[in-house]
């Protein structure tokens, strides 16, 4: 382990805990209950954007289609209730998982003194529902999420600055770890290291691609390889 790591931020989906369609599908009844309009967020692309970015995409592509649909913030603030109401019945339909290693390596890292805390694109009432799944939400100090911004970078900034107000590190003291290339970039932008998990979408190779300063398959291999000893 890096002898001034702090800090840990974590992103959830493919990273923490895997939800088999549980969150698309939640967006996509959520948006019909309030509008009508079935499959809104079929296609729109979702890795590694925050649930504000996914959102405002399905909208602005149905508007630019000719569909009636709100574009006010009342309206997001309504969608996101009503989005919050169906991921709480979702997650606990079969499916979802924790990601391969992830007890164990919260688990060791809190006993290095690393502070835990989530850099997620997911609004932060579906950040808790999703680990609350799986008994993990208790386990993280704070987090950044994707409530009012489009930009994931924008998450990992706050985020940071949160660590730097907790613990008093800078970036060179943060660790971010997430599975897709929009984690990387964010990383970069605040001048943190970056570990690549290959248990979301994007397969090793493609990560790779992006130059992660450590990509490992899963958080079972970073244990093996010794790395946050």
């Amino acid at each position: 382990m890096h002898p001034r790591l702090r800090c840990a931020l974590f992103d959830i989906d493919g990273t923490l805990v895997s939800m088999r369609g549980a969150g698309p599908r939640a967006m996509d009844a959520a948006f019909e209950r309030l509008t009508g309009i079935p499959q809104a967020f079929q296609g729109v692309s979702m890795a590694g954007r925050s649930d504000r970015a996914i959102t405002e995409s399905a909208i602005r592509r149905l508007f630019e289609a000719g569909r009636e649909v709100p574009r006010d913030e009342a309206f997001h603030r309504r969608f996101t209730e009503a989005y919050l109401a169906e991921l709480a019945h979702e997650v606990w339909k079969p499916g979802p998982t924790a990601c391969p290693g992830v007890l164990c390596t919260l688990d060791l890292l809190e006993r290095r003194g690393v502070m835990l805390a989530l850099g997620t694109g997911n609004y932060a009432g579906a950040a808790r529902i999703k680990l609350e799944r799986f008994g993990l939400w208790s386990r993280f100090v704070f987090g950044g999420f994707g409530d009012d911004t489009c930009e994931r970078v924008e998450v990992i900034r706050r985020a940071a600055a949160e660590a730097r107000r907790r613990c008093g590190c800078g970036p060179e003291g943060l660790l971010v770890i997430g599975d897709t290339p929009g984690d990387i970039a964010a990383a970069r932008a605040v001048g943190a290291p970056v570990l690549s998990v290959a248990t979301g979408p994007y397969a090793a190779e493609e990560l790779e691609g992006h130059r992660p300063d450590r990509l490992v398959p899963t958080l079972l291999d970073a244990l093996a390889a010794g790395l946050w000893t």
